[in-house]
This record gives C-alpha cells, sequence and structure tokens, in this order.
C-alpha cells in the first residue's frame, strides 16, 4: 500500500497535470521523490489506460513549464484493473527549480510555495554558469586541439593554450565546455555532442539505406553532416555550354547547412539526446534538443525571431568564424532559401522534447522520391536531368578521368555492374557524357 509522504505524490490521473509538475519541481528542490499517476490519495488504483501519446503529452508539459528544465524517467508500470505511471525526480543539482514561474519545496506530505528569501539562498548557493561555460574535466594540455579550426578562430602557433586563456576560454587549466567542443579534435568526453546522420527507406525510420555518427569538433561536424545529406539527395544538373555547369540541389544547400549550425549551437547539451538528421523518402528532419526559449513561439516562425542564444560561449566562437550572425534571421534565412530553390515552406515544430525543422523536396523535382528528367534543346547543347548520388558519382569520375571505360568505373566506384550500366544509359540518353572509340578500347567522356 502506498502513502504519500515527502518523497511520494499520488495522482488518479493525469488530468492534475499541473500538480504533478508542480510536486516534480518541490521534489527536485528537497532530495528528489517520485509522482505516481494511477492511484487515489488511497493508494488504491484508478484503472488508468496510458493512451499512445500520454507519456510524450507529459514530458512536453514538464519540460515547458519547468525552470530549470526537469528531465524526469517516466515508467508504465501494470497493477491491478488497469495501469499506473511513476515519474521519479533526483534532488536537483541547479536550484531553484521554478514551476509555473513559482518555486515550491516539499515539506512532509504538501507542496509549499518557498519564500523569496529562501529562493534567493538557493540560488546563491546552487547558481552554476551554463553549460558551455562549465569547465570540462580534462587537462587542457592533453587535449588534442583541431590546429584548422583554431586558425579559422584566428589562433596559431604550437601552444594554443595562452590564446585560449587569452579569450577566457581555459579556467583552472580545464578548457570550458564550450572549447572543448568546438576545438578538440574528437569531443569524446561529451557523447551526447556528436551529430546523427540517416538516410532512411521510404517515409518512415523502419529501414536504414545509410548512417553515419559523427564525433568530430562542432565546426567540422557541420561539414561532414553537409556532405552526408548531399550523398542521399538529388541533384539537378544543367549544361549549357558554358564553363560551369549548373546545380539545383532537391534540398537548398544554404537552408540545410543554417539548420544544421542552428542545431550544434543552440542545442540543449544538458539533454542527453543528439542533433539527428533524418533524411526520408518525402522529407528531410533536423532534430535539435531542448526547446525554444520561451520568449519565442514555435507559432510565430520565421516572421517574429530574435537571437537568443542557449549556448553563448559556443554562440561567440561560431560568430567569430563567421558562421552565424547575431540577429535572430537565420529561420528568415531557412524559409527565404527554401522558397528560391522551389521547396515549399519550411515546418518549425516542437516535438518530444526538441525543436524540428522539417523541409520537403522541391516541387518541381524529387518530391515524394520520385526523380525525374528530361532532355530538350539538345542542338544547342544543352541538357538536364536528375542526377542521384550514384548518376553524380559516375558522372564526377568521367569527368575526372576522361576515356575511362566501364570496368575501371566499377573497380573505382564499387557500383554493382546492372547499377552502372543503367546510369551510363541515362547520362547518354540525358547528354551528360558520349562514348567514344571502338567497343574494346573506347571509353566515355563528358559531353562539354
Amino acid at each position: 500500500m502506498w502513502k504519500e509522504s515527502e518523497t511520494l505524490e499520488l495522482k488518479s490521473s493525469f488530468a492534475e497535470w499541473r500538480e504533478i509538475i508542480v510536486s516534480l519541481a518541490a521534489f527536485s528542490n528537497k532530495s528528489g521523490g517520485t509522482v505516481i499517476v494511477g492511484l487515489s490519495d488511497e493508494g488504491e488504483p484508478t484503472g488508468l489506460s496510458v493512451g499512445g501519446t500520454t507519456l510524450e503529452d507529459i514530458a512536453n508539459k514538464i519540460r515547458q513549464h519547468t525552470d530549470p528544465i526537469l528531465y524526469p524517467s517516466i515508467n508504465v508500470k501494470t497493477h491491478g484493473p488497469g495501469e499506473i505511471v511513476e515519474i521519479a525526480i533526483p534532488g536537483s543539482d541547479n536550484k531553484p527549480v521554478f514551476a509555473f514561474d513559482r518555486a515550491y519545496i516539499r515539506v512532509g506530505r504538501a507542496n509549499q510555495k518557498m519564500s523569496n528569501e529562501a529562493v534567493r539562498a538557493l540560488i546563491k548557493r546552487y547558481a552554476l554558469p551554463a553549460f558551455d561555460e562549465q569547465e570540462m574535466p580534462v587537462n587542457a594540455t592533453a587535449v588534442m586541439w583541431n590546429r584548422a579550426v583554431l586558425k579559422q578562430f584566428g589562433i596559431t602557433g604550437k601552444d594554443p593554450l595562452p590564446a585560449l586563456k587569452k579569450q577566457a576560454l581555459l579556467k583552472n587549466g580545464h578548457p570550458l565546455n564550450a572549447a572543448y567542443l568546438c576545438f578538440c579534435e574528437t569531443p569524446g568526453l561529451a557523447s551526447n555532442a556528436m551529430v546523427k546522420v540517416a538516410r532512411f527507406k521510404g517515409r518512415d525510420m523502419a529501414v536504414f539505406i545509410d548512417m553515419k555518427d559523427i564525433r568530430t569538433a562542432l565546426v567540422p561536424a557541420v561539414d561532414e553532416t553537409i556532405d552526408f545529406i548531399k550523398r542521399h539527395i538529388g541533384m539537378e544538373v544543367e549544361i549549357t555550354g558554358k564553363a560551369r555547369r549548373t546545380e539545383r540541389w532537391e534540398y537548398p544547400l544554404d537552408a540545410l547547412r543554417e539548420g544544421v549550425i542552428n542545431a550544434v549551437v543552440h542545442r540543449d547539451y544538458t539533454d542527453p539526446g543528439t542533433v539527428q538528421i533524418r533524411i526520408f523518402d518525402d522529407r528531410l528532419e533536423i532534430w535539435s534538443p531542448g526547446l525554444l526559449p520561451k520568449e519565442l513561439s514555435v507559432k510565430n516562425l520565421p516572421r517574429e525571431s530574435r537571437s537568443i542564444p542557449r549556448n553563448k560561449t559556443i554562440a561567440r566562437i561560431f560568430h567569430a568564424i563567421r558562421l552565424i550572425e547575431n540577429w535572430g534571421s537565420g529561420f528568415q534565412r531557412i524559409a527565404a532559401a527554401c522558397e528560391g530553390n522551389g521547396n515549399p515552406a519550411p515546418v518549425f515544430e516542437e516535438k518530444a522534447g526538441a525543436f524540428v525543422i522539417t523541409i520537403h523536396p522541391k516541387v518541381n523535382g524529387g518530391v515524394n522520391g520520385t526523380l525525374t528528367g528530361t532532355s530538350k534543346g539538345t542542338l544547342t547543347g544543352k541538357s538536364t536531368g536528375i542526377l542521384t548520388e550514384g548518376r553524380r558519382s559516375v558522372y564526377e569520375l568521367i569527368m575526372r578521368k576522361p576515356g575511362i571505360q566501364a570496368k575501371d568505373i566499377q573497380a573505382a566506384s564499387s557500383i554493382p555492374i546492372d547499377t552502372l550500366n543503367k546510369h551510363l544509359r541515362y547520362l547518354i540518353e540525358k547528354k551528360f557524357i558520349e562514348r567514344r572509340g571502338a567497343k574494346k578500347t573506347g571509353g566515355y567522356f563528358v559531353i562539354k
């Protein structure tokens, strides 16, 4: 039999979600505790049935109405004629925790509002700097620094530590988390700082086509992420006889880069999740752990926005490298890039405790995974078509090695011979390449 105590609260259903959040905040301001949903005040089961989105909904409400954000453990158990949900939270290391802009503390079996004096005392005792301004528990001399990124930041020379210290990026011989994440060759001590990228088959995550965990410093991680994306989205190439070909990507690269940078710079690094890029047949999603600042409304993006960086020091580094600006116009640039490339307007959402940007393919090509191409104006030497990653790799190999034969293309690319022959036929049909010479000794050439 359960009884309410200083560490236990009973609630009959999730209709009492506000009281649940207040109890969690009160527990976190003491030594921790558990809220059990699905039990009456007397500890009897109420026949609770947990719906498909119930746990996600309560987790989102907890994140939206607590400051600092609480991340409790939530577990469902069968009990009696129904189910119960145990929501447990430890004592916070960053007190006081506010619920609905008020601070509460657990006293006996009740949640009591904290006095202003008590709040000030907790702030003084538990105040912590922001995550990116905290010290990484590693000696700075033991860090393998990424010299290329340091150079972009303006730090050269064999020993970067004096310059990092001058920039207030070292403290007590330890790098700040911002310096470690931005300048360490492989920041392995921050396991959630990686970027996970994946291409899925179809419109859900049931089947992977390709995936990669990018574990390098944040700046080169952006470039690696974009390179992965480019391998898995379509590109339309137009050759008009001019010196340079025209490339039109299925998704606007400027918008993708802006979205990825926004994710790695402004994510919540206290959240154990990772930045994720999910590529489907009909859309591309950029997931960034953590919700928008409370001052911003996802419903008003991109027309209403301003710069409110969660990680000010990481943002300072990216600004110095000229990868971001401090005006809060990134969402507007994403929308403008989509419009300029012929893509539908991007969708901005908050889901499962993350900020998500969804971009759909161009309206006139690559929609819903359907790649099309046409050839026209051949008398003027103009040809167009959609180059998937496979076709593009074959085309670029022929461009680098004029006259190359099919067997050598297959050896260099490891593309199955049947697939390679399909790529070659497509490229010839669309006037990107041509075959010259005898059957046994001839090869493939790019049409200039």
